[in-house]
């Protein structure tokens, strides 16, 4: 006797079976439903492993403020956020009102210690000289060295 799923000689004879062949056998619904859950399992697995990868590792900063002390000197105070032990360094610019750098300082920012998430944030201020007066302060880029 032919199971359900499979072809009866009508079938396997009709011009459309001869010319693409036999139709293929369908899951069953119980079989569907453990295919979707499978696939959801692996979808949250990879969205979890891309975001505790992505997080670890990663340089974060950010312009806090800077102060224009003179036509020739200005500060820029910035908050990096880095693994403890890393070396870190950052591309700090002044610049004029029209977007000119009139100041670039590269600063290195090493290892430091610290236990928690909290304490991987660090504040910094660096001392830039100009070439002539700025109008602001800004954090560039920052990438960590090998």
């Amino acid at each position: 006797m032919a199971s359900p799923d499979s072809p009866t000689s009508t079938e396997r004879d009709s011009p459309l079976a001869q010319r693409y062949g036999t139709p293929r056998r369908r899951l069953s619904p119980a079989g569907q439903k453990w295919a979707v859950i499978a696939a959801l399992g692996a979808a949250l697995a990879a969205a979890v492993w891309f975001t505790i990868s992505l997080g670890v590792g990663q340089v974060e900063y950010k312009d806090v403020g800077y102060t224009i002390e003179s036509d020739t000197r200005a500060s820029v105070d910035y908050e990096v956020t880095k693994d403890f032990d890393a070396t870190v360094q950052c591309m700090l610019h002044v610049l004029d009102d029209s977007y000119a750098i009139v100041g670039a300082r590269i600063v290195t920012i090493g290892p430091h210690e610290g236990s928690t998430a909290d304490e991987r944030s660090q504040y910094f201020r660096s001392e830039l000289r100009t070439e002539h007066r700025g109008v602001t302060g800004i954090v560039d880029s920052c990438w960590e060295l090998d």
